[in-house]
């Protein structure tokens, strides 16, 4: 006998289906007489699509027949077989679950290795996008070099290669300008060190650069250095500076002695001057008020002295004014004339030992040249002061054509009678 499945649910389907069959066995008459071969209704249940078939067996080890069995003993019997169709019916559902199961781990192997595989393709074409990128610009960076180096021979410039990690920079030849002799070297080292910065050249590099572009002379000056300073810019620029006359006396010779020209602005001028003072200030090693004092009044002093004094202060190298002053006093004691009987000095010469008008001593400088001559052409009191004339006389012999300031004529002095522009004398 079939029994159908009804509900929604598999463990519903089962319970109806064992409920209905055993409604249609245990109504049945228990004295109903079963065939002589024994029990041999087949039945079958039908849950989830599987239709399972039953056939009723003795109980395992009874030889008795059906026909002896009472009919508690049959209601065992049957309650026997549906927990044998029970057991049998949740094989199958836990057979086909497994089954499911695996077929699902399966599927999920099967998208995870396709995804693997997919991204496996994705990373390849990926990287071989970079590669392509990066030869691409490598061969650009080749092209680029390859110009520059042609540039360079055409221009005569150079190519410094830096340290590890520093990129390799070409500075072309007409960039820095040329050194001639005689030239401000000064200017050309500002104007070098303007090219490099504007080829972006590291500043460690400069030195090394500088050996395509020193002239022969400062060349050998540098070659005097020692190895390891040969390639150091900051050693290279005061070197070249000494060479070529810019030390700091020879910035405060550039700053004193210099004046606006008519093709410079004042701030040319300004900038001229200032860096100039700042090559003789820094350039004597003066950074407090102390320093700069004794250096101005140092130059003061060195400036209102003549040529063999200012020789011998200057070789004594000297920074302390007092120091100075006391050096100078004692050169010159030991170079006044001696007096001898008569007035006359050791080394003759009528009145070089005289005193000047007014009682004052004779000067270092006058000293220093020996006797003088007076207007009159004696060799005895000169006749003037310590800037070469006498206060409050003027030696007009020695001109040939003098000039009025008043009008600008030629032929006579401010003052004199000839004077156009002389104020008419009142008499009373």
């Amino acid at each position: 006998m079939r029994v159908p499945t009804q509900g929604a649910s598999k463990k519903e389907d089962f319970q109806v289906a064992l409920r209905a069959w055993a409604e249609a066995h245990l109504e049945e008459d228990d004295e109903e007489e079963e065939p002589e071969n024994g029990p041999s209704e087949e039945f079958s249940l039908s849950v989830d699509g599987v239709t399972t078939a039953i056939v009723p067996p003795s109980r395992p080890g009874s030889s008795v027949s059906v026909q002896s069995l009472t009919a508690e003993e049959r209601r065992e019997e049957r309650e026997f077989q549906l927990q044998m169709a029970k057991l049998k019916i949740e094989a199958q559902q836990e057979e086909r679950r497994a089954e499911r199961e695996a077929k699902q781990a399966e599927a999920e192997r099967a998208a995870k290795q396709v995804e693997a595989e997919r991204a496996e393709a994705a990373a390849e074409r990926a990287l071989a996008e970079k590669k392509l990128l990066l030869a691409h610009e490598l061969s650009l960076k080749e092209l680029d070099l390859k110009a520059k180096q042609s540039e360079s021979s055409n221009n005569g410039g150079s190519i410094l290669t830096g340290p590890a990690g520093e990129k390799k920079v070409c500075i072309p030849k007409n960039v820095v300008p040329s050194f001639v002799v005689g030239d401000d070297i000064d200017k050309w080292l500002a104007a070098y060190e303007v090219a490099l910065r504007a080829h972006e050249v590291p500043e460690g590099q400069w030195g090394v650069a500088m050996w395509g572009y020193v002239p022969p002379l400062g060349r050998d000056t540098l070659l005097t250095l020692d190895q390891p300073d040969q390639n150091t810019y900051p050693l290279q620029k005061v070197t070249l500076l000494a060479k070529f006359g810019l030390t700091p006396e020879g910035y405060r010779q550039r700053f004193r002695d210099s004046t606006k020209q008519t093709t410079q602005t004042w701030v040319d001028f300004f900038d001229f001057s200032s860096k100039a003072l700042n090559g003789w200030v820094w350039g004597n090693k003066v950074d407090d008020y102390k320093g700069l004092y004794d250096l101005i009044l140092r130059e003061h002093m060195l400036n209102t002295t003549y040529t063999e004094l200012r020789q011998h202060l200057v070789d004594s190298k000297l920074t302390d004014p007092r120091k100075l002053a006391e050096e100078a006093d004692l050169w010159v004691s030991s170079r006044v004339p001696k007096k001898v009987p008569g007035g006359d000095s050791h080394k003759g010469g009528q009145g070089s030992q005289q005193k000047k008008e007014g009682g004052d001593k004779l000067t270092d400088k006058e000293l220093s040249k020996g006797p003088q001559k007076n207007s009159q052409g004696g060799g005895g009191n000169p006749s003037f002061s310590r800037f070469g004339k006498k206060p409050g006389t003027y030696d007009r012999s020695g001109k040939s054509n003098p000039k009025c300031m008043e009008c600008y004529q030629y032929g006579h002095y401010k003052g004199d009678p000839q004077c156009s522009k002389r104020a008419p004398s009142t008499t009373g």
